[in-house]
């Protein structure tokens, strides 16, 4: 074959990387005051930053580690099509069990996230058409069930204790909870402690 010189065609070069270091709680009554994960300082792609930064948080749906990371933290199912607080439960179990999460200094692959108006399918489209519910409505009823495991999880004593959960019905949301969270590495209140995550205070 031909001699590859290792650089990117013109249109493909790489771009410096983004942090996501900074969080925020929604205030979107579909999201339901879920911590939402931001971009914070990107990289500058100069030659002092030789090495990746440790950050607290993943990008669910563009992340790489070794296999084991999935014995470690497997996926949980009974999160199915969980969008708003996947980031925040992965990033955390992850934390706990040990694992520090880095971003890398340059953006060598992507993807494209267009919006919806662009008549594209996304994920939750998926779910209407497997229950025959099309529009969105659906899937943001299952959401806010859904973020209610996820609010257990990462301690919104507001109102998604074991005890309040059960009072209104909702265990279901807290099956084999306790298989999918946090490792013994180190513990939720040292991640929220090391994020300035105030989930009391919000």
């Amino acid at each position: 074959g031909k001699p590859n010189d290792g650089k990117f065609p013109s249109d493909h070069s790489p771009t410096p990387g983004a942090r996501l270091c900074t969080c925020e709680f929604s205030t979107s009554d579909v999201e339901a005051q879920i911590i939402r994960i931001n971009t914070g300082i990107g990289y500058k792609g100069t030659d002092d930053e030789d090495h990746p930064t440790q950050i607290p948080f993943i990008a669910a749906g563009f992340f790489f580690a070794p296999a084991e990371f999935l014995i470690d933290v497997p996926f949980d199912p009974y999160m199915p099509w969980c969008f708003m607080g996947e980031e925040i439960m992965l990033s955390m179990r992850a934390w706990t069990h040990g694992w520090d999460i880095y971003a890398p200094r340059w953006n060598w692959i992507m993807h494209q996230y267009r919006p919806g108006r662009m008549g594209l399918p996304k994920f939750w489209g998926s779910v209407g058409r497997l229950f025959g519910r099309p529009g969105p409505g659906f899937s943001n009823q299952l959401q806010l069930k859904l973020i209610k495991r996820v609010k257990y999880l990462v301690g919104y004593e507001d109102c998604c204790t074991r005890e309040r959960l059960v009072e209104e019905g909702s265990e279901e949301v807290l099956e084999e909870v306790d298989h999918y969270a946090f490792g013994e590495v180190r513990t939720r209140e040292q991640y929220l402690e090391w994020t300035n995550i105030d989930v009391k205070n919000k």
